[in-house]
């Protein structure tokens, strides 16, 4: 199988909200798992967004402690998508033995053609051996706890984060839109001959649409929706979400998020906005981002907050 196509599969078919939850349990009796769940929750929302290269880089430490081994799959998965084969080959031959044996990791193995004699000499296999008594031969399917001691974690997913925002804003779209039927009915109430003679007004952005395909990642569709016309009192909503897939679609510059936070300073967006510029900052090495995310950082009660707070203490 194809490097990048096993990756893929990997990160769509993981059970991040399990692995979330065990290390959530872990983390009752070992404040070292504790540390790394609330971690593990940073990484899952940077994977939810794209950001590859922060979340492969962020998982390193949980690779090091002694994890079921869909935590190393991931890894491998991430650095896929961040580095390249190259350099996700280096991540996993940096694994002990005992994971690099592992069973679940058969498909990692084929994939980067690792033969057992890589491992050294045959001392170090019989080490490798020894480390499997400790090390289950499978992972069994998390099951998942009982009513009384469930833990509840909640990992906000992309689709969780939109589908929350949106629900704010179509209350907002709703009253638009009647609106501006209103005045298209006044406009249109003069005369009939006045109707005939007058110009088709240009396509509007049905941003209802827009806001439902953003949310099933149908960012391609969305896109073309985006060249009409924004509704009156819609202009700032449209704008971010051009904006928005135009970043899904690697689009987007740090100009384009520049020229909207200076169109809409005091955009409901606002911290939506800094923050996929601040990520780009980053990505181009620019050290503007530290001011762009500490801005976000200290925007108290917006999704964002925190995850830049802990971008910042990397």
């Amino acid at each position: 199988m194809d490097i990048r196509t096993l990756a893929e599969r990997e990160l769509s078919e993981l059970p991040l909200i399990d692995m979330t939850e065990w290390l959530a349990r872990k983390g009752e009796h070992d404040p070292s798992f504790r540390l790394v769940a609330s971690e593990f929750g940073v990484i899952t929302t940077l994977l939810d967004h794209g950001y590859y290269e922060e979340a492969s880089e962020r998982i390193v430490p949980l690779l090091g402690m002694k994890v079921p081994a869909a935590f190393h799959r991931l890894g491998l998965a991430l650095e896929v998508k961040a580095n390249g084969k190259k350099a996700a080959k280096r991540r996993f031959r940096s694994f002990s033995s005992a994971v690099i044996q592992h069973s679940d990791l058969a498909e990692w193995r084929q994939a980067f053609k690792f033969d057992k004699k890589w491992l050294g000499l045959p001392l170090v296999v019989g080490l490798a051996a020894a480390a499997l008594i400790f090390w289950p031969d499978a992972e069994p399917p998390i099951v998942p706890p009982s009513e009384t001691d469930q833990v509840v974690v909640e990992t906000v997913t992309e689709e969780e984060a939109m589908a929350e925002r949106l629900k704010e804003l179509e209350a907002e779209v709703a009253r638009l839109e009647k609106e501006n039927e209103q005045l298209q009915d006044q406009e249109e109430a003069p005369s009939d001959v006045k109707e005939e003679k007058s110009t088709p007004a240009p396509d509007v952005v049905p941003l209802a649409e827009v806001e439902a395909l953003v949310q099933d990642k149908q960012y391609e569709q969305a896109e073309q929706l985006l060249d009409g016309k924004a509704k009156a009192g819609q202009e700032q909503a449209v704008g971010f979400y051009r904006l928005l897939v135009d970043n899904k679609l690697g689009e987007a510059t740090i100009a384009d998020y520049a020229a909207y936070l200076e169109s809409y300073p005091e955009s409901g967006y606002k911290a939506d906005v800094l923050w996929m510029k601040g990520i780009a900052e980053k990505k181009a090495d620019d050290p503007a981002y530290r001011d762009t995310l500490t801005t976000v950082s200290e925007m108290e009660g917006t999704y964002w907050a925190p995850i830049a707070k802990s971008v910042l203490d990397e």
